[in-house]
């Protein structure tokens, strides 16, 4: 179903992404050691990724690095989610355990895989080492993906930072077996995590491709309203199919959202309904930013303030104390490197049309 509002799965549920799966399927076979998926919040990228990984007939391991959001950015989940994929990897083919046993700290026995996040002696780029002998040896490529990767910059160890970027820096020059399909919805916080053109990272200088997620244009904004709502056997009015673009301005997130409520409850009313209750979870996303300044910077350019000097003039008076010049621009550049803002020329412009009305009420 085209308005089921959890990530898709099979490419049947997928709108509109034929171009996406084509890349990533041409990259693979390639050989691209790194691929990035880059595309502001809601807009697909985990839908793509979870169809692309289910149609391929290589093997993969999937980490969704939010989850490190809600139970913490700790070594323990880190070493849980693989030993998940393991197993399931197990399942499909046998022989991977047997590369795996030899190994310090992994169990493995009639309950699945279970990895010691305890022992010092065992680490991911080993785990890696011996899923890509057992590729080389059984003709596969192990395509290792992470969604949402820039929240990875958070993972702690026993004894400091894991630093998951020398973890692909050794894969990419170790293991030929092994690719990595990267996604993120904060594009300048991703870049900046990955380091590719920071000397002092670990990937520094490495070859990768990038997809760029965009947006539906209006027509084809309308063409997925209009076939969504056929699934849900229901033909609501032009004018209310004209509603929902002009509020989400083309984000398959938000179209899927209202269109998923829609059909639900048939009734002109429940667009404001659903657009008030979108405006709620952007601003609990918001208020998640980590400082105020980020918020009234939201707040002047939703409300007009879209050039540079307007910005700082309207920060100033809601702070009540004059702003550096560095310091506006500080805040403008944290604000793009979360995507949560855009420059089209000399002015600024937030992304999500939802957010920048939800910003208004604050």
């Amino acid at each position: 179903m085209l308005f089921d509002p959890r990530p898709k799965i099979s490419r049947g549920e997928l709108y509109d992404r034929e171009r996406e799966l084509k890349v990533l399927d041409e990259l693979v076979k390639r050989g691209s050691p790194i691929i990035i998926m880059l595309g502001i919040r809601r807009i697909g990228k985990t839908s793509i990724l979870r169809v692309f990984l289910n149609e391929t007939n290589q093997p993969y391991i999937y980490i969704d690095a939010r989850l490190f959001e809600e139970r913490g950015f700790r070594k323990e989940l880190l070493y849980k989610i693989i030993s998940d994929e393991l197993n399931k990897l197990r399942s499909k083919w046998a022989s991977i355990p047997r590369y795996l046993r030899v190994l310090e700290g992994i169990e493995i026995g009639v309950a699945g895989i279970r990895l010691n996040w305890r022992e010092e002696n065992l680490s991911i780029t080993d785990i890696f080492t011996k899923l890509d002998e057992w590729s080389s040896d059984n003709g596969k490529t192990i395509i290792i993906s992470v969604d949402e990767a820039q929240l990875l910059r958070y993972l702690k160890g026993g004894k400091g930072r894991i630093d998951f970027t020398r973890i692909i820096s050794y894969c990419y020059d170790n293991l030929r077996n092994l690719k990595f399909i990267i996604t993120g919805s904060e594009i300048g916080v991703l870049k900046d995590f990955l380091g590719f053109n920071n000397p002092n990272s670990p990937l520094y200088g490495r070859v990768r491709d990038e997809i760029t997620v965009t947006r539906f244009n209006r027509e084809k904004s309308r063409d997925f309203l209009e076939k969504g709502f056929r699934e849900c056997g229901i033909r609501p009015p032009r004018s209310i199919i004209e509603e929902i673009i002009d509020k989400v301005d083309g984000i398959p997130g938000w179209l899927t959202y209202f269109g998923y409520k829609y059909c639900r409850k048939p009734d002109a009313q429940i667009i404001r309904e659903v657009f008030n209750e979108a405006k709620i979870m952007a601003l609990n996303e918001i208020k998640k930013l980590p400082s105020k300044y980020y918020v009234y910077a939201l707040k002047a350019i939703s409300t007009g303030y879209r050039r540079w000097k307007n910005i700082k003039q309207a920060v100033e008076l809601w702070v009540n104390h004059p702003l550096t010049n560095a310091q506006t621009t500080r805040i403008l550049q944290a604000l793009l490197k979360l995507s949560l803002i855009e420059k089209k020329g000399d002015e600024y412009w937030i992304t999500d049309p939802v957010t920048a009305e939800a910003v208004k009420e604050l």
